[in-house]
């Protein structure tokens, strides 16, 4: 399997985010869940997924999250990492199909506190915990 293997069905590219975040996946969407395609480029020499890129997965969804659930529009809202934890329950390997699951647990004035959990091929491999600023563009 690579990343040229076509996501399950109901998920498009989610491209153009920014230039990181583009060359870390290719990224899929459906609704508010990211996907990431595993492939030889994101392994590390034990030939499983970086936790680097596990983490900027999370970092990721966490600020898509935000943008989606906050009230005003999408392109008004940045969202700036302010502190995450991540705790990794188990590997990732090449082919594996990479989910995130957020929960937006509150979004104040300036701050919102959210959850992910990355599950690979249904099973959880990655929680994080974050706060972000959120910002006016």
């Amino acid at each position: 399997m690579s990343s040229a293997e076509p996501p399950p069905e109901g998920f498009a590219p989610h491209k153009g985010v920014n230039a990181f975040v583009d060359h870390v996946g290719p990224f899929c969407k459906s609704g508010q869940i990211l996907g990431l395609r595993i492939d030889g480029r994101h392994l590390n020499t034990f030939g499983r997924a970086q936790g680097g890129v596990l983490m900027t997965m999370v970092d990721f969804a966490i600020g898509e999250a935000i943008r989606d659930s906050h009230d005003k529009p999408r392109d008004e809202i940045a969202a700036a990492t302010v502190s995450l934890t991540t705790d990794f329950l188990g590997s990732v390997g090449e082919g594996d199909w990479v989910t995130s699951h957020t929960r937006v647990e509150r979004i104040g004035g300036t701050l919102a506190f959210v959850d992910c959990s990355l599950l690979a091929n249904g099973r959880e491999v990655v929680r994080g915990r974050a706060v972000f600023a959120v910002l006016d563009r």
